[in-house]
């Protein structure tokens, strides 16, 4: 037997495989949006036809209007580029799937992967994409974007949380989630990767830096307090208050809504 038979498979070349795939999709999208923008200004009234190193103020200001409609419209196509990329990519379904070197990955994790692409994308647009988040959660892409790409989400945020696996993600109503906290529908182990669904209800405030394990279940009016760390599978009941690392119930809230409750006058 060759001494080298039980030695894992390097998992580099797959790493790397990765990588250039995550590369030409972010460019395939770069140059789709780019090409979209500048087309749509040429076609609506065209470039000036004064040259830019020698404009005056007035002039200038149409040729930056005119760059202002092309960052517009790279957004936009940006936007509607994530979705038509997804649109033929099955759904993961749930499950715990291998890791181990040697295994065939399961179709399922193959479809987490080229998703992962578009995550990325998602989350990491080159500039002038900074408007993405805007324009993804705005009508008409967002009735688009929601059911496909995910997540999905009766809330508009202004910030923009990493929302990983958002197809395994579902967000109530008015719910708050603050800057830089992430919430996932999957949890990778050392062996095995676990795909799950992530529920949020309504009226859920999520503070910044917290991070939501797959196939959490946070119930109505809940609190996530700031930089807490739920585990996988964790269940917050409604109007209950969460923090720490890992997250631990503190305390219960009135329901969302209801009149404060008014501590009787005490004696001097």
């Amino acid at each position: 037997m060759p001494a080298n038979a039980d030695k894992p498979l390097d998992p580099r070349n797959g790493i790397r495989a990765f990588l250039v795939l995550d590369g030409a999709v972010r460019l395939l999208i770069w140059i789709a949006a780019t090409s979209g923008a500048l087309a749509t200004v040429a076609a609506l009234d065209g470039w000036p036809k004064y040259a830019l190193l020698t404009a005056n103020f007035y002039e200038a200001w149409g040729w930056a209007d005119k760059f202002m409609w092309c960052i517009v419209f790279f957004n936009i196509y940006y936007v509607a580029a994530l979705f038509l990329l997804r649109l033929p990519i099955p759904k993961p379904a749930e499950g715990t799937y291998s890791l181990k070197p040697g295994v065939i990955p399961d179709r399922n994790l193959i479809y987490s992967m080229l998703i992962a692409t578009l995550i990325k994308a998602r989350y990491e647009p080159p500039f002038p994409g900074f408007l993405v988040h805007a324009f993804a959660n705005l009508p008409p892409l967002c009735w688009l974007m929601g059911p496909v790409f995910g997540p999905r989400s009766r809330s508009v945020g202004v910030t923009d949380p990493l929302i990983m696996d958002p197809h395994w993600v579902e967000i109530g109503r008015n719910v708050v989630i603050g800057y830089g906290a992430i919430i996932s529908g999957h949890t990778q182990g050392r062996d095995d990767i676990t795909i799950k669904r992530t529920i949020i209800g309504d009226n859920v405030l999520v503070g910044g830096n917290a991070v939501i394990y797959h196939g959490c279940r946070i119930g109505n009016g809940a609190v996530i307090m700031g930089s807490a760390l739920l585990r996988p599978e964790t269940i917050v009941g409604e109007n209950e208050v969460w923090g720490g690392i890992p997250a631990k119930k503190i305390k219960t809230l009135p329901p969302y809504g209801s009149a404060p409750r008014i501590e009787p006058n005490t004696p001097d």
